[in-house]
C-alpha cells in the first residue's frame, strides 16, 4: 500500500519545463479547471476520475484527493483499498465520477 515518495531533490522537472513553450501554453490554460475540479473533491470528498499519463500508457483512476500538495507539484489519490501520488504534469483530465 505505501509507496516510495521522490524527495523534491529526485522528482522530475513539471511538464511545462521540459517539453517547450507550446506545451506551456496547453498546460497553463487547462490546470485552472483541473485545480478546481481537483479541490472540490478534497474539500467536499466528491469522486472523482482521472486520466492521466504513465509509463504503460494512459490511464483511468477513480477516488478521492485527500492531499494536495503544490510544494512538490502531485496530488495523493485515494482508491479503494489503496492511495497513489499523482504528478501535476501526468493529469490530463479531471470528471466528477
Amino acid at each position: 500500500m505505501n509507496k516510495p515518495h521522490p524527495s523534491p531533490s529526485t522528482a522530475s522537472e513539471p511538464a511545462w519545463n521540459a517539453s517547450g513553450p507550446a506545451a506551456a501554453v496547453q498546460d497553463q490554460e487547462n490546470w485552472p479547471a483541473l485545480e478546481r475540479k481537483l479541490s472540490r473533491s478534497l474539500e467536499k470528498h466528491v469522486k472523482m476520475t482521472l486520466t492521466v499519463d504513465t509509463p504503460q500508457g494512459t490511464s483511468r483512476l477513480r477516488g478521492f484527493v485527500t492531499v494536495i500538495n503544490t510544494y512538490l507539484q502531485e496530488i495523493k489519490l485515494r482508491e479503494e483499498d489503496d492511495w497513489k501520488w499523482i504528478r501535476f504534469e501526468d493529469i490530463r483530465s479531471v470528471q466528477e465520477a
